[in-house]
C-alpha cells in the first residue's frame, strides 16, 4: 500500500530509508555512495512496481 498518491514508496520502503538514513546520521551525517546507491534501488523498485500495477490495471480496465 502506498503512502499517498504522488510517490510510489510503501511503508516498507519507506522504513529501509529511514534506517540508511539514521545509520548514515550516526556515522557522521554524510550518505556515503553506497548508501546513495542503496535509496535509490529501493526508489527504483518501487517505481517500476507502481508502474507494473498501472500497466495491469489499465489492462483490465480495457475489459
Amino acid at each position: 500500500m502506498r503512502i499517498n498518491d504522488k510517490d510510489a514508496i510503501n511503508h516498507t520502503e519507506a522504513a529501509r530509508i529511514a534506517g540508511t538514513v539514521l545509520v548514515a546520521v550516526l556515522r557522521g551525517g554524510n550518505l556515503s555512495g553506497r548508501q546513495k546507491r542503496k535509496i535509490d534501488r529501493i526508489i527504483a523498485g518501487a517505481e517500476e512496481r507502481e508502474a507494473a500495477l498501472a500497466k495491469e490495471k489499465a489492462k483490465k480496465a480495457k475489459k
